[in-house]
């Protein structure tokens, strides 16, 4: 197949840029010995280049791949982050600002789930907290295409009080909301947001009881999405919003890096296994990725995107 030519040319590639290197750096009998420090130096760059060049070459066969599978990957995909605790920590309270913990190989893959996404969900509270973009910044964006469109979920939409990179970098951004009857966008807002930002809003589906705390339905905000056209959806947190999609069995697969920290005053994420299993998900394998432990879980019956797990995304 094409994608088979592709594969064997790039492999061709990393093993022929070994082979020129090793025979540029090879010595002649009559050349005189190396100090052992300029060995060792000269291994190192020798060792560095040919690490550079595999992995160009790894990172485009991922880029192929990526092209050929991304027509058939629909629903909903939640990735979240967790320490090694048994309370499954998101963040460590004791520190005064939100740090990545997780690898810079898990980074990677986080941004190209990104890009095999047509949207990317989060919750109000990660924007407050992290101040994200959740853009495709990491990996390289596939020929022709754009930059995800970011869905905020602010029932009450107070994240328009704040001064966010969703709000002003330009990237399309839609913000879901609650609507009461007869309110409308301009009842609720009076800033410039510009094009790129549009505020959605979604009638409560339950009502409140002693005005308790106000939910969009995951489902009535997936029914709006998928009229729009994102057939793709990438929920990335927090917590309360992957345990919403959970709860309502609105996730597909499930992206899970545990790295290798404990977080001194861990904030439990609500969700463990007992949550997956009962949400119809169940776990199909783990890989290594820097160090952190990616468990892969999808819904019983549907098949994941590569039949290599790290393959994917």
């Amino acid at each position: 197949s094409s994608t088979s030519s592709k594969l064997i040319n790039l492999s061709l590639i990393c093993v022929s840029s070994t082979t020129l290197l090793a025979a540029a750096f090879n010595t002649s009998e009559k050349a005189p010995k190396l100090h052992d420090k300029h060995r060792i130096f000269e291994k190192n760059i020798k060792s560095k280049f040919l690490k550079t060049r595999c992995e160009k070459s790894s990172s485009l066969t991922r880029t192929i791949l990526s092209a050929e599978h991304n027509d058939a990957v629909t629903g909903v995909t939640l990735k979240m982050a967790f320490d090694s605790s048994p309370i499954w920590g998101v963040a460590d309270l004791s520190e005064t600002k939100s740090e990545r913990f997780t690898s810079p190989e898990s980074l990677d893959m986080v941004h190209r789930l990104r890009r095999e996404s047509s949207a990317v969900l989060v919750g109000r509270g990660t924007v407050e907290r992290d101040d994200c973009s959740l853009s495709v910044r990491r990996v390289e964006l596939l020929e022709g295409q754009k930059q995800p469109t970011r869905v905020v979920l602010d029932p009450s939409l107070k994240i328009l009080e704040g001064d966010y990179s969703v709000l002003r970098d330009g990237f399309e951004t839609l913000i879901y909301h609650l609507q009461s009857e007869g309110q409308g966008v301009d009842d609720v807002t009076t800033l410039d947001l510009g094009d790129s930002v549009k505020l959605v809003g979604v009638k409560e589906s339950v009502p409140r009881i002693n005005n308790s705390n106000r939910h969009l339905s995951p489902e009535l905000v997936l029914k709006d999405l998928s009229s729009r056209g994102f057939d793709h959806i990438m929920v990335e947190g927090g917590p309360a919003t992957a345990r919403a999609f959970l709860d309502a069995g609105a996730v597909d697969r499930a992206i899970l890096v545990r790295a290798p920290v404990e977080f001194q005053v861990p904030v439990p994420a609500g969700i463990n296994v007992e949550t997956l299993l009962k949400a119809g998900l169940e776990m199909i394998g783990t890989t290594e990725m820097g160090g952190d432990i990616v468990e892969y879980w999808t819904r019983k019956g549907l098949l994941w995107p590569n039949p290599e797990l790290s393959m994917w995304p």
